[in-house]
């Protein structure tokens, strides 16, 4: 049996009045197929004997006998004698039937065919065995030592007792075993004491031996494969499993229980397990997820280890245990058939002589059964039957001519390991509403509307036939008249459609829209009032950037948005320096198309700016655009000198500006820019009869001169310059002298032959940090004579610099020495200059 745990989330999709979804169910699996009650005082363990028909009951401690039923759980009679019979387990080949007799200190041995018992093996005074399991060729069994403790003891085939030392137990272990493998089992609270062993050859060999999560044992199991021992303790809230090699968790693992402790498992042959807890039987093959849950009455539990496989590959016995106490003997039958789940979605949309689908999906806890078979009926009338896919999904395909509400039926009936399940599922076929918007408007023109909208349908749903169209019609609002445009088509895909139209003049619009509907849709309308303005076109000029003046010039300009009536005039007017204020003004045709040509013979040079204008009509608003056209003047010769090149420091320059021939203009401006300085305006007067106009200014660094006319109506404006340089100031004087006197009418400084003279030189403006350099001269042979000329000194703050003459043979000597400033190349502010002689002598 193979089974596959399957989650359905049925997804409905409701399209409003238009369809509804079902989800079909199957009932809970069945609590039992027969049950039989057990005339049991108490319960211990149950064995199944296929080969013969029979099920053995053991009651425990205090017990005297051995039930034995057949498969429904008729009484067929009972094993006297057996005392305290306990665990049970069946040889390998069904012949002999093993129990453990807790009150007998012995294991019996029963004969499956004659139900009687065939030997007895005694395990010792006191020994009270309490489980037994056969693996390896030899009956293994938990017993009580006589110090108060547990261990496991063996008998062979040949009947011989042996107490092996097999791990260490505190009371008698219960066991199981499967595959080869003796697993043991002894509670520690919330935890087992759980050891495994080898017993494949007869002896046995330990495997693991640790604790694991777990509690008092109700439940034990090894595996066919011997792979895995399985725990079932109401101590914990799941079966747990563990591997027989090293007793760690197996996978998968846990097996949930409804989140209640288990006290009961079995394992079928094929792997199929069953566990039950007081939530009721849970079945799982495969996975870790239940495949079944099968439910009890009120107050009813399946007796702890009361599970065991008929060893038909279907059918599960339980033992159950009412609230009064009372024994049952449930058989199920079918505790393997999975639940199945018919869950049918509403298609989104169902419209009359359109196909539709209704979806669904066929679940169950188990594996799916493959290409299953539904059978589907509408309104009771059977259509053909729908196939589940690989995963469970089907859909149901149909069409309806009219609108209304049909009603879909699907059945699943089951098979050899499903249940049947059945759905209805209720579908609403009706046309769809559909909505026509205010359109976009893209043009809105005396000449050109273009709107463009959309036909949408409700929900976005249901596809528009190829061809469909919407009907247009114009109203004009100011005098009533209705006017039919042709119908546009919509397309299929975007559902979109563009109205195109010419009203031929400005005002209130209404353009209304329609959708006579089909088959499938529901008609509808919309109205859009529009205020169509006039054009406002725009003028565009096409003049040259340049004319000769006197001579005729031509040029068009183009209205667009047309066309125009006829007798259209635009209004031409010429700006330029004779007509400031009272431009020149006359008119030009339009051309139907807009076109304007401009024509004129312009007198006056500069900048004359044309300016072109439309009144408008009933279709156009007013337009206006302007063009400056650059008419030719005569080049004038304009000069601007000064009466010297260069100037002392704070000195007066005598400027004179010449202007040359002209027409009306003999105005003239005079500016003055100085090195780092504002161009500043010295004088704007008219020049005299020369041509000239002169104006003075005083000069502190170097300065240009500009000499601006500004043009008439037949010479061109003009400019020239002239740059004049002006030197600085320098302050000299002497020091460390101690008296003067005169030669020639020159004063002199008198000096000791032992002092060098300072000298001091201070220049303004301040140019401190750069060059000034000193010069001294001789006087002798009648003539000064240069004696030496410094290099650079760097003026200090204040712009001052400071040196001292080293005389020799100087006595009785004349000199005399001077400053220079030097220019840095950074600074073009003033010109070099040479400071005064001071003149001086040396005496002893």
């Amino acid at each position: 049996m193979r089974l596959k745990q399957v989650s359905l989330a049925a997804a409905i999709s409701v399209v409003a009045g238009l369809t509804t979804a079902a989800v079909g169910l199957t009932a809970s699996a069945a609590v039992a197929d027969s049950t039989a009650s057990l005339p049991l005082a108490h319960y211990a363990h149950m064995v199944t004997d296929p080969a013969h028909q029979h099920l053995f009951f053991s009651q425990g401690a205090g017990s005297t006998g051995i039930l034995v039923t057949d498969l429904s759980g008729t009484p067929v009679t009972t094993i006297t004698d057996e005392q305290g019979a306990a665990g049970l387990a069946l040889s390998a080949d069904g012949s002999t039937l093993y129990a453990a007799l807790a009150d007998g200190d012995a294991v019996a041995a029963v004969d499956t065919a004659t139900l009687t018992e065939s030997a007895r093996y005694a395990t010792g005074t006191g020994s009270a065995p309490v489980s037994v399991a056969v693996a390896g060729g030899q009956v293994w069994y938990g017993y009580e030592t006589a110090d108060g403790k547990g261990a496991i003891g063996s008998v062979d085939a040949s009947g011989t007792v042996s107490t092996p030392s097999l791990s260490h137990w505190s009371v008698p272990p219960v066991l199981a075993a499967g595959g080869g493998v003796l697993a043991a089992e002894e509670p520690l609270q919330s935890l087992s004491h759980v050891a495994t062993f080898d017993v494949s050859s007869g002896t046995a060999t330990a495997k693991a031996d640790t604790d694991v999560a777990g509690g008092t044992a109700t439940g034990l199991q090894v595996t066919g494969d011997g792979a895995r021992v399985l725990l079932a303790a109401p101590q914990q809230p799941a079966l747990q499993v563990y591997r027989t090699s090293d007793l760690l968790s197996a996978n998968p693992a846990p097996y949930y229980t409804g989140a209640v402790g288990p006290a009961s498992l079995a394992i079928d042959t094929d792997g199929t397990i069953a566990s039950a807890s007081t939530a009721g039987l849970y079945l799982y093959a495969g996975s870790n997820l239940a495949e079944n849950h099968v439910t009890f009455p009120s107050g009813t539990t399946v007796a702890p280890d009361g599970l065991t496989w008929g060893g038909d590959g279907t059918t599960l016995y339980a033992v159950t245990r009412d609230s009064a106490g009372a024994y049952t003997l449930d058989v199920l039958g079918s505790a393997k058939l999975s639940d199945t789940t018919l869950a049918t979605n509403a298609p989104r949309y169902a419209v009359p002589t359109e196909q539709f689908t209704v979806t669904g999906a066929l679940a169950t806890r188990g594996f799916l059964p493959s290409g299953a078979v539904l059978q589907v009926t509408r309104d009771g009338e059977p259509l053909p039957d729908a196939t589940a896919g690989a995963d469970g999904t089907f859909g149901i395909s149909d069409t309806r001519p009219d609108a209304g509400q049909y009603t879909y039926q699907v059945s699943y009936a089951g098979d050899a390991t499903h249940r049947p399940a059945t759905a209805t599922q209720k579908v609403y076929v009706a046309r769809l509403s559909t909505d026509i918007a205010f359109p976009e408007i893209d043009s809105a023109t005396p000449h050109s509307v273009v709107l463009k909208d959309t036909l949408t349908t409700e929900l976005l749903l249901g596809s528009l036939r190829p061809g469909t169209e919407v009907d247009v019609t114009r109203t004009n609002e100011d005098t009533q008249e209705t006017v039919p445009l042709p119908s546009v088509p919509v397309d299929p895909d975007t559902t979109g459609f563009t109205v195109t139209d010419d009203p031929g003049a400005a005002g209130r619009f209404t353009y209304h829209l329609s959708f006579a509907g089909d088959a499938t849709h529901e008609p509808t309308t919309s109205d859009a009032t529009l205020q169509i303005s006039p054009y406002t076109p725009a003028l565009t000029l096409k003049a040259p950037a340049t004319a000769t003046r006197a001579a005729a010039l031509s040029f068009t300009g183009k209205l667009d948005d047309g066309p125009y009536p006829a007798g259209e005039t635009v209004t031409v007017t010429r700006t330029d320096a004779a007509h400031v204020t009272t431009p020149a003004t006359w008119t030009a045709p339009v051309a139907a198309d807009g076109t304007v040509t401009v024509k004129d013979t312009p007198a006056i040079g500069g900048a004359n700016t044309y300016t072109v204008s439309y009144p408008g009509d009933t279709a156009h608003q007013a337009a206006t655009a302007s063009a400056i056209v650059q008419v030719s003047r005569v080049k004038p010769t304009v000069t601007v000198t000064t009466d010297k090149a260069g100037y002392a420091y704070d000195g007066t320059a005598t400027v004179t500006a010449h202007l040359g021939t002209t027409y009306n203009g003999r105005t003239v401006s005079v500016y003055a820019t100085p090195v780092g300085g504002r161009k500043t305006l010295l004088k704007t007067g008219t020049v005299d009869s020369r041509g000239n106009l002169k104006v003075t200014y005083k000069l502190t660094h170097n300065t240009t001169f500009t000499a601006s006319f500004a043009g008439d109506y037949r010479y061109a404006p003009a400019t020239a310059t002239h740059a004049a340089t002006a030197q600085v100031r320098i302050a000299e004087k002497l020091g460390g002298y101690y008296t003067s006197t005169t030669y020639s009418g020159v004063t002199y400084r008198v000096y000791h032959h032992t002092v060098q003279p300072q000298v001091v030189g201070t220049v303004t403006p301040d140019k401190s940090g750069q060059c000034m350099k000193f010069q001294a001269q001789e006087y002798y042979s009648g003539a000064w004579h240069t004696i030496g000329t410094s290099s650079c000194f760097s003026m200090a703050p204040g712009s001052t610099g400071v040196t001292h003459l080293v005389l020799t043979h100087a006595v009785n000597q004349r000199f005399r020495v001077r400053t220079e400033y030097v220019h840095s190349s950074k600074d073009t502010s003033n010109a070099d200059t040479w400071g005064g002689w001071l003149y001086l002598t040396v005496r002893n």
